[in-house]
C-alpha cells in the first residue's frame, strides 16, 4: 500500500490531506486539531504531509479554497444561452446553487464560521478576494444582459450583491440547521429565480410560485 501511496499524484495527495484535514477539523476545531492528526488521516507520515503543506494554518486555506471559492462565472456564455429574463435567472440560478448540496461546503462553511477570531486574515481574505471577485463577475454579467435586452435597469445592476443574498442565507441556514430538517434546496431555488425575474425585469412574472421553506 505504502508504494501505491508513493505514485500517486501530488494533486492526489492534496485532495487526500485536504479531506482528512476537514475530519481533523470538524471533530477538534482549529487550535484541536494536529498535524499529525491530519498527516494520520491521509495515510501520510508527518513529513510526508510537510513535503505539500508548511503549516496549519495552509492546510486550512487549502480546506477554503477547496470549497468555499466558487466556481468561475461564465458570462459570456451565461448570457448567450438565454433568450429571456426567465432564463437567464435560471442560468444564474444553476450556478449560484450548484455546490449547495454537497455536505463538505456546508462543513467548511461552518469551520469558517467559528474558527474566523482563530484566522482573521483567512476569512477576511475570502471575504474581500473571492467574494468580491463574485460581486464583480455578478455585475457584468447584468450589464451585459442588459445591453441586449434580457433585463431592465434595476438596483441588481448597481448593487450585483442582491443576487447573492438568497444563497448566503441558505448556506448559512444549512450550516446551521438541524441534520433531521433538511433545508428544502429546490424550494428556495425556485423562490430564488422568481426574485430575480421580479427584480431584473419588474413587469415578468415568474411561472415558479416562491414557497417558503
Amino acid at each position: 500500500m505504502d508504494r501505491q501511496r508513493s505514485r500517486l499524484p501530488p494533486s492526489v495527495r492534496v485532495d487526500q490531506i485536504v479531506d482528512a484535514a476537514l475530519r481533523a477539523f470538524s471533530q477538534a476545531g482549529y487550535a484541536g486539531a494536529r498535524m499529525d492528526d491530519i498527516a494520520r488521516g491521509a495515510g501520510l507520515s508527518k513529513g510526508g504531509l510537510y513535503a505539500h503543506f508548511t503549516s496549519k494554518e495552509a492546510v486550512f486555506e487549502a480546506l477554503l479554497e477547496r470549497h468555499l471559492a466558487p466556481a468561475p462565472l461564465d458570462v459570456d456564455a451565461i448570457v448567450s444561452d438565454a433568450d429571456s429574463v426567465q432564463a437567464l435567472a435560471e442560468r444564474i440560478a444553476d450556478h449560484l446553487h450548484d455546490r449547495l448540496a454537497n455536505p463538505a461546503m456546508i462543513s467548511t462553511l461552518r469551520l469558517l464560521l467559528a474558527e474566523s477570531g482563530r484566522v482573521p486574515h483567512l476569512a477576511a481574505r475570502w471575504r474581500h478576494e473571492t467574494a468580491a471577485t463574485h460581486f464583480a463577475d455578478l455585475g457584468r454579467l447584468l450589464a451585459l444582459a442588459r445591453e441586449r435586452g434580457l433585463c431592465r435597469d434595476s438596483v441588481a445592476l448597481r448593487q450585483p450583491w442582491l443576487l447573492l443574498a438568497p444563497v448566503v442565507h441558505t448556506v448559512v441556514l444549512a450550516a446551521l440547521a438541524d441534520p433531521d430538517e433538511p433545508v428544502r434546496l429546490q424550494d428556495r431555488r425556485e423562490a430564488h429565480v422568481a426574485m430575480m425575474v421580479e427584480l431584473l425585469d419588474p413587469a415578468a412574472r415568474s411561472p415558479c410560485a416562491a414557497r417558503g421553506s
